[in-house]
């Protein structure tokens, strides 16, 4: 405890002793408040009487219930007269001087064991329906979840406030005297069908629904934990799911929900995490994504197309105009309680890239990949080979079937000395025969990475 805190402790027990002030902590163990006692002091923190306010503080402070704190958090973030008594109580419980620091709030709330006091999501819901009514429909009790609902906050937007692209409108390459040739873009070839997604575009939409070469995805792109990830879209049994930005995030992570169910899901996963859906068996398909240079991608491939300005929105579609400030700073916009330490050397916002082969998942510190230019690695149970450029950023893995390759004078070879080329579908044996398939994979921070798949593997 530091000296702040011990000061304020002590003058909080000396007020324990003046008449009107905090009423003396009862002896012996407390008794937890009924779901309907807790909810209805917590909603006392939001009235504009300021007694009722201090009664409804002391009464919470005595219980010591601490399945009430998610709730009073929420009374911290959406009480104008109450922010303050809602932030005491939590001061006192968990012995800390965070006061109105609603972020703080969160992490801690986050590390907290103790499950909400039934009906907290019924309130949660209640209290985000103040901003969107969208916000309640998504967070209804009724609905199956896999994730934990106190960790979910708002994002700053309502439902759709960053604007999805729906079969963006797209340019030849000769037609996009925009670009600058270092600037990065997200690229996708699929059955020969090639075609470029600035970032300076992205950045903005967060999500692009569509058709590349027959097959139907999503582009869906979280600017807070830096991560793009490729989807195959395409439902079981037919048709195929479009997805937007709901406005809300977990572990500093975008939910997207899907049109056709309402269901929120997991951008890093791939999977429903509160809807209609989950439960169901449910899992997109990653598919490959290059990241790397307009420059690169175009001399790879001087057929692709390129999403035009155009788009229907008026935005300042510069690089950097929507979240250059972020990018280049070392600092979260919101809070994750259990981002990984940076005991191997890596800071929140180094950057990751993430391998998936047969479900399985494995992230590489691209600085790493990039220095190495090859890596051969062990995904699941799936042997991979990791193609690495440092000129363009561009990190390519291919199944090898545990065929050994390395790089001589710029050629790929295997122990045979047969060469290979490399497309983006796959790398082609130059025997006629060979063929290894590209495996998905994409780019996180590590904060990210470590949240989310702290049991998974990673390279050091």
């Amino acid at each position: 405890m530091n000296l702040h805190t011990a000061l304020r402790t002590l003058i909080l027990a000396a007020l324990l002793t003046i008449p009107g002030s905090l009423d003396a902590a009862p002896q012996g163990k407390k008794k937890p408040l009924s779901a309907k006692r807790g909810y209805a002091l917590v909603d006392d923190l939001f009235s504009e009487d300021k007694v009722k306010r201090g009664k409804a503080r002391d009464k919470l402070i005595r219980s010591g219930d601490l399945s009430l704190a998610p709730a009073v958090m929420e009374a911290v973030f959406f009480s104008t007269a109450g922010a303050r008594e809602a932030a005491e109580v939590l001061d006192r419980w968990f012995d800390v001087d965070y006061g109105v620091d609603y972020k703080r709030w969160v992490a801690r709330i986050g590390s907290l064991e103790t499950p909400p006091k039934k009906g907290y999501l019924a309130y949660k819901a209640k209290l985000f329906g103040w901003i969107d009514p969208a916000f309640a429909a998504f967070l209804s009790p009724k609905h199956q979840r896999t994730i934990r609902p106190e960790e979910i906050i708002w994002g700053g937007v309502k439902k759709d406030g960053i604007p999805a692209l729906f079969g963006p409108p797209f340019i030849p390459a000769a037609e996009a005297d925009y670009m600058t040739a270092k600037e990065p873009v997200f690229g996708v070839s699929i059955n020969g069908d090639t075609r470029a997604y600035p970032f300076r575009i992205l950045d903005w939409h967060e999500m692009a629904n569509d058709i590349v070469g027959g097959v139907p995805v999503s582009l869906a792109y979280c600017t807070m934990c830096g991560a793009g990830i490729l989807y195959d879209t395409r439902k079981t049994g037919g048709g195929h799911f479009t997805f937007g930005s709901s406005g809300l995030l977990y572990r500093s992570n975008k939910l997207m929900y899907d049109h056709q169910t309402n269901t929120l899901w997991n951008h890093m996963t791939g999977e429903p995490s509160m809807g209609p859906l989950t439960g169901k068996d449910v899992r997109l398909k990653a598919l490959p994504l290059t990241v790397t240079t307009w420059g690169d991608w175009l001399k790879r491939h001087p057929d692709t197309k390129v999403i035009s300005r155009q788009t229907g929105y008026q935005r300042r579609y510069t690089p950097g105009a929507a979240y250059g400030d972020y990018f280049s700073s070392p600092d979260l916009r919101f809070p994750v309680w259990n981002k990984p330490s940076n005991e191997p050397g890596l800071a929140d916002k180094d950057w990751m890239w993430v391998v998936i082969a047969d479900g399985a998942r494995k992230a590489f510190v691209l600085n790493r990949l990039m220095d190495q230019r090859l890596h051969l690695a062990r995904i699941g149970e799936a042997d991979a080979a990791i193609f690495a450029d440092p000129s363009s950023g561009a990190v390519r893995a291919y199944r090898t079937d545990g065929r050994k390759l390395a790089l001589e004078d710029g050629r790929i070879v295997d122990e045979s000395g047969t060469g290979f080329t490399m497309t983006e579908d796959a790398l082609f044996g130059q025997d006629g025969q060979s063929r290894f398939d590209r495996l998905p994979g994409h780019r996180t921070y590590w904060f990210s990475w470590g949240s989310f798949f702290e049991d998974e593997p990673y390279e050091k």
